[in-house]
C-alpha cells in the first residue's frame, strides 16, 4: 500500500525533507514551537514523525531490517503490536510533559515515533484487510476518546500547556483520526 506511494527519488527526498522538518522541531531554534503549543507537538510533529517512519520503511537498508524479523511479524502483528505500545504511551499527558521539560525524553519520543511508522509501514504490507481494521480502527477510537477527553476537561491536563491548547489539541485529534479512517477506507476499496 504504503510502496505504491512511494515511487520515485523525488518522494524520497520528500520524505527526508519530512524527517527533517519532524526532528528539527526538537532542535533550536524551533524547539520553542513544541514547548508553547501541545498542538505542534501532537498534531504536527508527532505524526510527521510517524508518517516518514512509515515511508523509511521502502528504502533498500530498510529491507534487510524486516527481512530479518519478517519471522516474528507474520501477518504484520508484531509490528502493529509495538507500534500501539509506542503510540498509547506518547499520548499520555504526562509524556508530553517529560518531552518537553526533559531532553533525553524528546530524544526517546522522535527515535519511537519513527521505530511506530516503520513498523506501521512494514505490517500495512503483510496484513489482510480484516486486522488492519482492527488495528486502525482501534487507534482511531483512542485518538477520538484522547480528543473529546481534551476538549471536556476542565482541568489542565499537561502542566506545561495552556488549557486552550489543550482543547484546540483535542480537535484536532478528533480531525486527524476521522482522516485515518477515510484515507484507509479509500485505500482499501481501492484496490
Amino acid at each position: 500500500m504504503i510502496r505504491k506511494l512511494l515511487k520515485s527519488d523525488w518522494q524520497s527526498i520528500g520524505v527526508f525533507f519530512l524527517l527533517c522538518v519532524a526532528v528539527g522541531l526538537s532542535i533550536p531554534p524551533f524547539r520553542f514551537l513544541i514547548e508553547q503549543s501541545m498542538m505542534m507537538q501532537m498534531v504536527i510533529q508527532m505524526p510527521l514523525l510517524f508518517i516518514g517512519g512509515a515511508f523509511l520503511n521502502h528504502f533498500p537498508r530498510a529491507k534487510k531490517i524486516t527481512q530479518f524479523v519478517s519471522p516474528f511479524n507474520t501477518f504484520g502483528l508484531t509490528g502493529f503490536m509495538l507500534a500501539q505500545i509506542i503510540l498509547i504511551y506518547w499520548m499520555l499527558p504526562i509524556s508530553i510533559d517529560r518531552a518537553v521539560v526533559i531532553p533525553i525524553y524528546d530524544i526517546a519520543k522522535v527515535i519511537s515515533m519513527i521505530i511506530a511508522g516503520f513498523w506501521v509501514g512494514d505490517a500495512l504490507e503483510r496484513s489482510p484487510p480484516a486486522l488492519q481494521l482492527f488495528f486502525i480502527g482501534y487507534f482511531a477510537a483512542m485518538m477520538i476518546w484522547l480528543g473529546i477527553y481534551f476538549i471536556n476537561s476542565d482541568l489542565r491536563l499537561c502542566n506545561v500547556y495552556s488549557l486552550s491548547s489543550q482543547y484546540w489539541t483535542g480537535y484536532c485529534l478528533c480531525f486527524i483520526s476521522a482522516a485515518i479512517v477515510t484515507f484507509w477506507s479509500f485505500l482499501v476499496l481501492k484496490k
